[in-house]
Formats: C-alpha cells, structure tokens, sequence
C-alpha cells in the first residue's frame, strides 16, 4: 500500500505457483511481489518527494515462502532506467486541482509497466550522506542557539521562549537568534523531505 493524501495502493500475495510471478529485489535479495505492477503504478503516481508517503510491500521468499511485510514512511527517489525522476513529471501530472494529482492519460504508463524488467529498492548513499551533513549543521545551530539564549539569559519554558523587555545592546543577538530559528526550520525541513531510500525501475 501506497499511503498519501489521496492515493492509496492494497497489495496482497498468494504462493509461487508454476507461473512465474512478479519480483523485486530489496537490498540485494529477490522477493515475490505479486501485485508489483500496482506498487509502481501507486508510486509513479504519486507525491513519491513528499515526506508524509508512506510504502508497504508484502513480500514473499522464492525457497521458504516465507511472507512478511516491507514498510517505509518518507521520501524516495526514484530512477527510471538510470535516469533521476524529478518530482514532477508526466506520471504524476496534475488536474486544473492543484490538490489532486492525475494522469490525464494512462497510456504512458500502461506501456512503462508492460516493459519493466527489473525494480531494485536500496539505501540511497546519496541520501544518507547527505542526510548526515544537514544533521551535523542541525547539531551546529541548535548549540549556537542555546549559546545565544544563555547570553541573552532568556526564560525557556517548554518550547517557547519568553522575551522580556530586550535593550539596544541585545536587539542585533535578538536578530541573530531569529535568523537562526530560520536556518534551523529550512535545515529540519531539508532533513525530512531527503530521501534514504533509492527504487531502480529497469525497462531493459
């Protein structure tokens, strides 16, 4: 299942019979996915950049058959035949709502689908380092933000901070203190919206 505002994909799946069903491969080891095409469809259509998706593959080993559920919340980045996808695209295009994201024609995409060899999900080391510098420059602004506080000897209560009457000689630390609850609010959006996991979509 593919959970979003307004999309949302049931996959289920049944054993391995002599027809050879559907794969992916998860972190270098292939599953059964009976409904894969389902799965793309649901990802390809959707907000995929957005942190509030949320993925749940049910899975199957080929040997013990034994079932078991992949969940994901956040982000993914999707290539398709080793090319990024961008976050808006002809897959995911929007109606004249702004709010409601849909093909107008599904051609396209039944064609795509038809054609898929291969769909691997893995880490995206891109993400994850990525993802480690933006935490190191979080780690950064919130120590400069509680330095500033400290000086300012500024009342914290919870997660308000409470103002008294600030005099000239901390109005410019009052203006630094506000710039940097702006970086660390872009920093923090940044963080949550970087995809760590990568979906290889192959048509050859």
């Amino acid at each position: 299942m593919i959970g979003q505002e307004g999309t949302k994909v049931d996959l289920s799946n049944v054993n391995v019979g002599t027809k050879r069903l559907p794969t992916v491969f998860l972190f270098g080891e292939e599953y059964t996915v009976r409904d894969r095409n389902e799965l793309l469809r649901g990802l390809l259509r959707s907000q995929f950049y957005r942190e509030s998706l949320k993925i749940v593959i049910n899975l199957q080993e080929f040997i013990s058959k034994r079932e078991f559920s992949f969940r994901h919340n956040g982000p993914v980045e999707i290539n398709l035949d080793g090319r990024k996808l961008k976050n808006q695209n002809y897959y995911n295009a929007y109606t004249s709502n702004p709010q409601t994201y849909q093909v107008k024609d599904d051609s396209k995409l039944v064609r795509l689908l038809l054609r898929v060899k291969n769909v691997r999900i893995d880490s995206s080391l891109t993400g994850i380092i990525k993802r480690k510098a933006i935490g190191k420059q979080i780690k950064l602004t919130e120590e400069s933000i509680e330095e500033l506080i400290n000086e300012m000897k500024l009342e914290v209560k919870g997660d308000t901070i409470v103002l008294p009457e600030i005099d000239k000689a901390n109005k410019k630390k009052e203006r630094e203190l506000n710039k940097l609850f702006r970086i660390k609010k872009k920093l923090d959006k940044e963080f949550s919206e970087n995809p760590l996991i990568e979906i290889k979509i192959s048509t050859n």
